[in-house]
């Protein structure tokens, strides 16, 4: 959820407010659900952090992406919301989800595999599963890495992409008033 609200801010006021919350949002979530919750320890809560660098990738891409293909389209949709006006928007937002989905698994795939390598202690994370298949079926340690988050950054970007459009939507029209 998070990284829905960093998408929000970046669709409503830009990249470096973006970036900023990514940060924020990033340590605090992480913070509550290792630390307070869970009671992993802070070696595992500090390496952890390194996948920060796909919240800021993805920030990077939610920002250029919208400044050049969604916000010139969006004028329409704003002053006349509707079904038919957020079709002309609604491929962009998909393309936009598709486009994170590989910039996030490549980004968390390779500090994924860079984090295995030097061998930093780390919570388990749901593509583990996913990369225990792939490594069981002679797929190289880097790809499955990669490949594993596929399938999850799929669901999980659309939802960041079409949330958080919906939510700076919002946030517009309640800073607008």
């Amino acid at each position: 959820m998070d990284t829905v609200f960093t998408a929000a801010v970046c669709f409503s006021l830009g990249l470096w407010p973006g970036l900023f919350t990514g940060v924020i949002l990033a340590f605090a979530n992480a913070y509550v659900r290792h630390i307070i919750i869970l009671g992993e320890s802070y070696q595992s809560f500090i390496a952890g952090r390194i996948f920060l660098l796909c919240t800021l990738a993805e920030v990077i891409v939610i920002c250029f992406f919208y400044i050049r293909w969604i916000q010139s389209r969006e004028k329409t949709f704003i002053e006349k919301p509707s079904l038919h006006s957020f079709f002309g928007i609604a491929p962009f937002l998909l393309t936009l989800a598709a486009l994170a989905c590989i910039v996030v698994s490549l980004t968390g795939g390779i500090i994924g595999y860079t984090v295995s390598q030097l061998a930093l202690p780390r919570p388990e994370w749901p593509e583990d599963t996913f990369m225990l298949g792939l490594l069981r079926n002679d797929v190289p340690l880097l790809a499955s890495a990669i490949l594993s988050r596929i399938p999850i950054n799929i669901v999980d970007r659309f939802f960041v992409v079409f949330g958080g459009y919906g939510i700076a939507l919002l946030y517009r029209k309640w800073l607008a008033k």
